[in-house]
């Protein structure tokens, strides 16, 4: 029924919040000044880092949310839910912008791209759906087999998309964003368009629980409590690395 927030390298707690009558379901934080904390009873409180009342309460689940996260400039918040569905909030204003329904199963993660506005979230149905936020419709669905899905991470740049599942191995799709203007653009196109590009095997059997990506690097969490670490190379990286296997193949 409560959060903490601490120091880890001085190993000491610097808040709680207390302010919830059901069990703590997610979690998130931005940028160290608000902590989104979800319930058990499809509720989400805001607290301020240094406060132990919460600011802004939302209630738009039927059941427990199952993660939060917040969008690159701390003013919009999604949630996904055990219901199945998705529900995009302005914190600024204190209200919900629109529900996001489509999956069929509770949804196991949730992602903004920066660079655009779309939502990718992900469900234990085994799919991968991408929103476009302005029209608030789903344009792409990707499959990940019989698999669910649990966690999902994009490179830095945005133009490759890891999904995790509780197979041993990582999926990976590139992402590249259509040229045409919005306006302008046909029915028939797509925000985003999206291909498989193969999949990454992974040490652990266990199922993944977290992915995140920081930099050039994806931290792949996995369920028996292990961490597998990735370097993501650029092109250029690619194209030294083929170059360096090649001499080396050449030589031998």
């Amino acid at each position: 029924q409560s959060g903490h927030y601490g120091r880890i390298r001085k190993n000491e707690k610097v808040n709680e919040f207390s302010e919830g009558t059901d069990t703590v379901t997610s979690l998130a934080v931005y940028e160290g000044a608000n902590v989104a904390v979800g319930y058990a009873d499809g509720t989400i409180r805001i607290f301020k880092i240094s406060s132990t009342y919460s600011d802004v309460v939302f209630s738009g689940h039927s059941s427990a949310v199952t993660v939060l996260k917040f969008d690159g400039s701390g003013s919009k918040l999604c949630s996904g839910s055990l219901d199945t569905n998705v529900v995009v909030w302005d914190v600024v204003a204190q209200c919900g912008l629109y529900r996001l329904k489509g999956h069929k199963g509770p949804i196991t993660d949730v992602l903004f791209l920066v660079h655009s506005n779309v939502l990718i979230t992900s469900s234990k149905d085994t799919f991968i759906k991408l929103w476009d936020l302005d029209t608030q419709h789903a344009f792409e669905t990707l499959t990940n087999g019989r698999d669910e899905v649990w966690s999902l991470a994009v490179c830095s740049n945005e133009t490759r998309l890891i999904g995790g599942s509780n197979k041993p191995e990582l999926r990976v799709w590139s992402l590249k964003c259509s040229d045409s203007e919005p306006g302008k653009r046909k029915s028939t196109e797509t925000k985003i368009d999206c291909e498989l590009l193969g999949a990454i095997t992974r040490k652990s059997k266990d199922r993944v629980s977290s992915l995140i990506a920081i930099g050039p690097t994806l931290f792949c969490q996995n369920n028996d409590a292990t961490v597998e670490l990735y370097k993501i190379r650029s092109d250029t990286e690619k194209r030294k690395k083929y170059r360096l296997r090649l001499c080396v193949d050449t030589t031998a």
